[in-house]
């Protein structure tokens, strides 16, 4: 679940955010997060900052807060947040990160949000398993916020369900960071990909809408 990525399709599909059947296959050594720590500093975009529109902006602090104390998270996202690595990420659709109200229990964890669209049309959140699992999920529904009435009588009618969008955090956040800044090259900079942006864009498969 993603921006359509430039060059994976020559029709537009007129979504905000698409499904892939076929994804390229993460790097081995993802986790260690190496490949953002290398990554151009981006300070100016919405998910660099504290948005005026977020609840709770993202902190190992605020975590803590929603979380508990004893508490643990994966050590990818541990790693992200200790290192400050934030500002690397860039978002076509100005996306921010925002951890919300309260987290969400679900079957065997509870869901820690992450990130809302601009438009709040979409939202991720970090699954944190009972068991010490994890994966990132997303949907339409902004859970873990303290809805008003009227919000909540408009999402009761709306039909939504999560969907695994990456097997671990810092899967997610290198697909995000490579989906945005192809995105960014191609619409924005006009500047060529790389040849590993390339290869990433070819090994894509078909963009659905959703």
């Amino acid at each position: 679940m993603t921006i359509q990525v430039p060059g994976t399709s020559p029709e537009r599909i007129l979504a905000t955010y698409v499904g892939y059947h076929e994804l390229p296959p993460a790097p081995v050594d993802v986790a260690h997060l190496e490949w953002l720590r290398d990554a151009p500093r981006h300070p100016e975009d919405y998910l660099a900052v504290a948005s005026e529109d977020a609840v709770r902006d993202l902190s190992t602090d605020a975590v803590a807060d929603l979380l508990g104390d004893r508490a643990t998270v994966p050590d990818d996202f541990a790693r992200f947040l200790g290192e400050g690595l934030r500002d690397r990420l860039r978002s076509a659709t100005d996306s921010y990160f925002d951890l919300g109200d309260f987290t969400v229990a679900v079957e065997g964890g509870r869901l820690l949000h992450l990130i809302s669209d601009s438009q709040w049309v979409y939202h991720w959140f970090l699954y944190l398993g009972d068991d010490g699992t994890s994966a990132v999920v997303g949907t339409t529904f902004p859970a873990g916020f303290t809805l008003d009435p009227d919000d909540a009588a408009y999402y009761q009618q709306v039909s939504s369900g999560y969907v695994v969008v990456a097997n671990s955090f810092a899967e997610f956040t290198w697909r995000w960071w490579m989906d945005n800044d192809i995105f960014y090259r191609t619409a924005v900079d006009r500047t060529p990909l790389t040849p590993n942006q390339e290869s990433y864009v070819a090994q894509y498969g078909h963009p659905i809408s959703l």
